[in-house]
């Protein structure tokens, strides 16, 4: 498998399904003629390989699990959350007070967007595993997919890059962070990750009179770089990046270019839009940032901040999950709690809204 790479083997395994079916964030389930439809996705985390007991708190192990399945559904466009079920492997000598602490962490993150866990199932083994797999809704005339993008549209996302993957490198290096500092922040964002699911209805929301909905987009689990190789260069498409969206506190740094490009796990949305509706949807949400232009050629280009030129992107791979590295994380101290202690929760809709 390490040879394969993450890439060929969901290429290969993308043969057993019908044409496409593999190709977005999250798979839409067929259902009767209503207005919308569900959404579906899974993921898996592993002790050792996405984090370890003796330095990721319980509680950050469960709320980023369901963070992550839910990123993929708000990727989709979906704005209302089911649920998630979770398949849980663990050995005999797991203590229940860790293990309580995990689902205490995931009902607290499903708690943001109105979620419930659904169910599950259970089995021993020899590290913790946690196999969730999550349910949405979407309109089905409101759909986004990695596809789609068009040579003129505007690149844009929904947050800053780089915080993530600077507060995971801490951690890697066992910084002790001061509350309020920098480190700090960086180290909880790594942590408590938020999946975006108050942009699809600020999609809707600034979508201009008379323009059709044409929405590319996926979320930069994997980095930013790697969510503009899905929407352009896959499809044969290029890019001209004229501004990444990196963190101000993180901008003195001499590996802050890194970090946002190629860091991942912001969980933000990078979407291509009509200009127009970019520029609406820019004014609507200052948070938002026009990163660059999708051109028709298959170049992604970046502008140098020195002498304004475009050239390549730099070097830097995106996670590979059989890949030598492992993200293990190996040591930290003084982080803040969760954010749910202090932040007022995201507001989306949920399934008995109505809305």
């Amino acid at each position: 498998m390490a040879e394969l790479g993450e890439k060929e083997l969901l290429r290969r395994l993308g043969r057993f399904a019908p044409p496409g079916q593999l190709a977005d964030d999250a798979a839409l389930v067929p259902s009767t003629p209503t207005p919308r439809c569900g959404v579906v996705s899974s993921d898996v985390l592993v002790e050792d390989r996405h984090f370890s007991q003796t330095t990721t708190p319980p509680e950050s192990v469960g709320w980023r699990a369901v963070m992550a399945n839910l990123s993929d559904l708000a990727a989709m466009g979906a704005d209302q959350v089911v649920g998630v079920t979770v398949g849980l492997g663990c050995p005999g000598s797991l203590p229940w007070h860790w293990l309580k602490s995990v689902y205490g962490g995931m009902v607290e993150a499903l708690d943001q967007h109105g979620g419930r866990l659904l169910g599950g199932d259970c089995v021993g083994s020899p590290m913790v595993t946690l196999a969730m797999t999550a349910v949405g809704t979407v309109d089905r005339q409101r759909v986004i997919r990695r596809r789609g993008a068009q040579a003129g549209d505007w690149l844009v996302c929904s947050g800053p890059h780089g915080l993530s993957s600077y507060g995971l490198s801490l951690t890697l290096h066992g910084v002790s962070a001061e509350p309020g500092r920098l480190q700090a922040q960086a180290v909880a964002a790594h942590r408590y990750p938020r999946a975006r699911l108050d942009v699809p209805p600020q999609l809707r929301a600034s979508q201009p009179p008379g323009t059709p909905w044409r929405v590319a987009g996926t979320d930069s689990s994997d980095g930013l770089a790697q969510a503009l190789h899905l929407l352009c260069g896959e499809q044969g498409l290029g890019a001209h990046v004229h501004r990444l969206p990196i963190p101000a506190a993180l901008k003195a740094l001499p590996d802050a270019e890194r970090h946002c490009l190629w860091g991942g796990e912001d969980f933000e949305l990078v979407l291509a839009l009509e200009p127009s509706w970019a520029q609406a949807l820019l004014e609507r949400d200052p948070g938002f940032y026009h990163v660059g232009t999708v051109t028709a050629d298959d170049q992604l280009l970046l502008k140098d901040a020195q002498d304004g030129q475009l050239r390549p992107f730099p070097s830097g791979k995106p996670f590979d999950h059989f890949s030598q590295t492992s993200p293990m994380e190996t040591g930290t101290h003084g982080i803040p709690g969760p954010p749910w202690r202090d932040r007022p929760p995201v507001r989306t809709q949920t399934p008995d809204s109505g809305g």
